[in-house]
């Protein structure tokens, strides 16, 4: 951490004026000290040596004549001297013969040849030989000769050793020292108090003009024209003055602008307020008009669906017993104007949905592949009309696999809403649906989709109209097109739910190409193998496109494949190739011209040759338009082509005896469910009607009940083993009547569906809380009625079982109890207080994870994870922990699967919370 130390120019002036003198200070008294300490060390050094020589040289006779006293004057005189402490004389043994003063320092083993001087710590230590010579008597006496003699013409007969202290010398040194530091200090002392003074001095001034300015920042122009300056500066002084007078009459002018801007604001803040509150009044009110809204919604739901289900059905039941041609095309025109009404009462509610956020997607394993299938197969009956010649023609890339883990219906809803608008705008040529991989990990693939017609296309400044709700691109009177304008508008909604995005591009000259993506889940179920088929046909096609879809398709399940676009080529290629060819793939239209050749083409081939014929034929034709052709021919397929149809159809081409119509509807009743007990409770009595004539045929026992309390009347005095239950009645709903009848002992675990036109997901979880066992949406199928009734009827579980199993991997009501000491008011006090917070906590967790911010969503994941973990919501406790792992070791790293998992744990947790079996009310 750095700090920033900010000097004033009085601080500034100081250190300039300091700092020089107080180094060059510092300085002088080193070296004082230095030279000081080096002459008291030398002079010791020296004194040192001279003494010992002059012993060494004095001690020569005495050590020769053996006189003591002398040796003892001679030590005795040198320890006269200041700071000698021992002086010692040894003999040529180096034995000592005399020795005076304290006891020496050091004790030395042996003496070189040489003079020395050694210094320690504590004291000098010089050793110093002693010589004679011996030519005469008279040398002995005249050392003045011996002196002037050469070494190696003396003899070495002693030493002398002198031990110097330097206690002396360190007292000297500490006394100059203690004396330098004393006269620095002093010195310092008062150059800090010059210095001090001096730079006030300078920087008096400077601060009065600061002060001033700081002053006239403030606003205080009569406190700086007060201000005094030294005679030095009077030019600052008199330009000062003129400053703060100008600044005095700006100021005022501002303070009055200001005052009147006040006011204006004030006048416009009155203004605001009202506009807010009117603002406040017209917010409620939209408010309350969206609830409205959705609560109409709802209600058109209901009332819409209930009339639509009656037609429906007997329009069902007609189709059964109409024999009659032109009867049996009024029936079928009465179901696909339903089927069209129902559609767009659908889209009207998606869109409900997904504006009101509550558009939920379900996850299950489906094949692609089959899915594009059953759209083109449904859409080219609905939508395709002798007036238009399109081939739909799916293409699927090598590496695209066929199963995928997704919400299938939305894909579904996807593809039927484009391909179909492709199909109403094209009128002949062909629509291409093209799936390939655009990215893909080891859980995830991103799958990229092209719709590509060849219709009138779309203008390019009309382009950003498509996906705006209720807009069309064609929005005139007499517009060829109809439609409601959501369809896109829902497409791009459920695309973008899908962590996709959606675009269009168009040429009025060429047609448009829809692209858009989806993200789905990899699926462990491997891809539909198909049996090599090992045969050889002849495809009669005159559509270019479509007969080269056939080609590869049929190279694909090992079927050789001729192909030719008229019949002559046809009768041409059987001749050549009848011996290897196993069947004949004919292509024809709904009219007598090519019905004649085709009935002539198909009895040459099987009278002649006897090659098998698989008819294919376009919408909207149907089999009874054919039946010249029905008995001649092993199949027939519905264009465009199911692929697995086609399949089976070569497959069992050699054993087939008759053809599987197109439209077959299976009985799914089964015996054992006669003389069931039944009670259908509904207020409208065409819907009871209807429940009567499809389930009474088949030996089941319906009772019908008008009312919630007729319902409940009928339940106390006979035992029902199913019941159906409508939801929106008069005087007591079907919730309210579902909780009622279970008070009842013999319905607590009777099986009871509800029939409703209600498809919002809160709305589906009240109507499971209060009791019911399922729902079926309104117009409900015979089909699909009759498979429940099955189902249910051979569930053994009771009611509380089946509330258990769907609670058992969510919410664990005896570890939320545990935690509290079995107090159950504390325990939903604490799930509530968690289950109140998840939605904004959800959402928060897919802000953070759209911007990044780890740090943050790690924190919320931690709050959600420990609060999961004192509430019994085991399913959230487990997926928080698994994400808040994640994010600490790897970060945002393909967390995209985890984060999924956790929040479909808190939408599952909210969808089931009223299912909670709470002992208290």
């Amino acid at each position: 951490m750095k700090i920033a130390i900010r000097l004033n120019v009085n601080q500034k002036f100081f250190w300039a004026l300091f700092a020089p003198i107080f180094i060059v200070s510092l300085l002088s008294c080193f070296f004082l000290l230095s030279s000081r300490f080096n002459d008291l060390d030398k002079n010791l050094y020296e004194r040192t040596l001279h003494i010992t020589e002059q012993v060494a040289t004095t001690s020569e006779y005495a050590i020769v004549f053996s006189d003591q006293n002398m040796m003892y004057r001679i030590l005795q005189s040198a320890l006269n001297h200041q700071s000698i402490s021992s002086v010692q004389i040894f003999n040529n043994e180096q034995k000592i013969i005399a020795e005076l003063g304290k006891p020496p320092f050091s004790i030395g083993s042996s003496f070189p040849d040489s003079d020395y001087i050694m210094e320690y710590e504590d004291h000098l230590e010089s050793v110093s030989g002693i010589h004679y010579a011996s030519d005469s008597l008279d040398s002995t006496f005249n050392p003045r000769t011996n002196a002037f003699n050469p070494l190696n013409q003396r003899n070495l007969i002693g030493w002398v050793k002198v031990e110097v202290s330097k206690s002396d010398i360190q007292i000297k040194k500490y006394q100059y020292a203690s004396f330098i530091i004393f006269t620095f200090i002093i010195f310092i002392f008062l150059t800090i108090l010059g210095a001090v003074r001096i730079s006030r001095t300078l920087t008096l001034p400077i601060n009065k003009l600061s002060t001033s300015l700081d002053k006239l920042a403030q606003g205080q122009f009569s406190n700086a024209k007060l201000m005094k300056l030294p005679p030095e500066y009077t030019d600052i002084q008199k330009n000062l003055l003129e400053l703060t007078e100008r600044l005095e009459n700006h100021n005022e002018e501002l303070i009055s602008g200001i005052e009147q801007s006040t006011e204006d604001m004030r006048r416009s803040m009155d203004s605001m307020e009202e506009k807010s509150a009117q603002l406040h009044i017209a917010n409620r009110e939209a408010m309350e008009s969206n609830r409205l809204k959705s609560q109409f919604l709802a209600n058109i739901s209901h009332e819409v669906r209930t009339p639509l289900n009656a037609i429906l059905g007997y329009t069902k039941t007609l189709q059964k017993d109409v024999t009659d041609t032109q009867q049996r095309l009024y029936v079928d025109t009465i179901q696909q104007s339903t089927n069209s009404l129902l559609a767009i009462i659908g889209d009207i509610l998606d869109f409900s949905k997904i504006e009101a956020g509550k558009l939920n997607l379900e996850s299950n394993h489906f094949n692609l592949k089959s899915l594009i299938d059953d759209v083109y197969q449904t859409l080219s009956i609905n939508l395709l009309t002798k007036d238009k010649e399109i081939d739909l023609v799916p293409e699927f890339h090598p590496d695209t696999p066929e199963w995928f883990i997704g919400d299938s219906t939305r894909v579904r809803q996807i593809l039927t809403n484009l391909i179909g608008n492709a199909i109403k705008f094209t009128h002949q040529g062909s629509i291409q649906t093209k799936v390939s991989i655009l990215s893909k990990s080891d859980s995830d693939v991103v799958l990229c989709f092209q719709i590509i017609d060849t219709g009138i296309g779309i203008p390019e400044q009309k382009i950003n109209r498509l996906f705006k709700a209720f807009s069309q691109v064609d929005t005139s009177t007499t517009r060829q097109f109809g439609g409601t304008g959501l369809g896109l508008v829902i497409t791009k909604k459920l695309v973008e739910q899908m962590d996709g995005r959606i675009e269009v591009s168009s040429d009025p000259s060429i047609g448009s190409t829809f692209r858009f993506t989806l993200r789905l889940k990899t699926s462990p179920k491997l891809k539909s193998s198909h049996q090599p088929l090992n045969q050889c046909v002849i495809l009669l096609e005159p559509s270019i496109t479509y007969r080269n879809f056939m080609k590869k398709y049929l190279h694909d399940i090992g079927v050789d494949c001729t192909t030719c676009s008229d019949l002559e080529q046809m009768i041409t290629l059987i001749k050549k190739q009848h011996d290897t060819t196993d069947a004949l793939l004919l292509s024809v239209a709904p009219d007598k011209q090519s019905i004649s050749e085709a009935k002539e083409l198909i009895n040459y081939a099987s009278q002649q040759f006897n090659i098998p014929c698989i008819l294919m034929i376009q919408p909207p034709g149907q089999i009874s338009h054919y039946s010249d052709l029905k008995d001649l021919c092993s199949d027939i397929l519905l264009k465009p082509v199911s692929q697995d149809r086609l399949y089976n159809a070569l497959k069992n081409i050699n054993n087939a005896t008759s053809i599987t119509p197109l439209i077959s509807q299976p009985e799914v009743f089964i015996d054992k469910l006669k003389g069931l007990k039944i009670l259908a409770v509904d207020d409208s009595p065409i819907n009871l009607q209807l429940l009567g004539h499809w389930l009474n045929p088949k030996g089941l026992e319906v009772s019908l009940a008008y009312s919630g309390k007729q319902a409940i009347e009928m339940a106390e005095k006979n035992q029902y083993d199913l019941i159906f239950m409508d939801i929106q009645m008069p005087e007591m709903d079907g919730m309210e009547t579902t909780r009622q009848l279970r008070l009842l002992k013999n319905y607590k675990n009777t099986p009871i569906i509800a029939l409703t036109a209600h498809a919002l997901g809160s709305e589906q979880q009240q109507i499971l809380a209060s009791g019911m066992n399922a729902y079926l949406t309104k117009p409900i199928d015979e089909d699909i009625l009759l498979n429940t009734i099955e189902a249910w009827h051979a569930n053994t579980e009771t009611f509380e079982e089946q509330v258990n199993l769907k609670m058992a991997d969510i919410f664990d009501l005896d570890k939320a109890l545990s935690i509290v000491d079995g107090k159950e008011e504390i325990a939903r006090e604490m799930f509530d207080l968690l289950a109140d917070t998840l939605d904004a906590e959800k959402k928060l967790i897919q802000h953070h994870l759209q911007n990044q911010d780890i740090e943050k969503l790690i924190e919320v994941v931690h709050r959600v994870h420990g609060a999961s973990k004192y509430t019994g919501t085991i399913s959230i406790a487990r997926n928080a922990g698994f994400l808040e792992i994640h994010l600490k070791e790897l970060g945002l790293e393909e967390v995209e699967g985890v984060a999924e998992d956790f929040m479909d744990a808190i939408e599952e947790l909210l969808n089931h919370r009223q299912l909670i079996p709470w002992t208290q009310a």
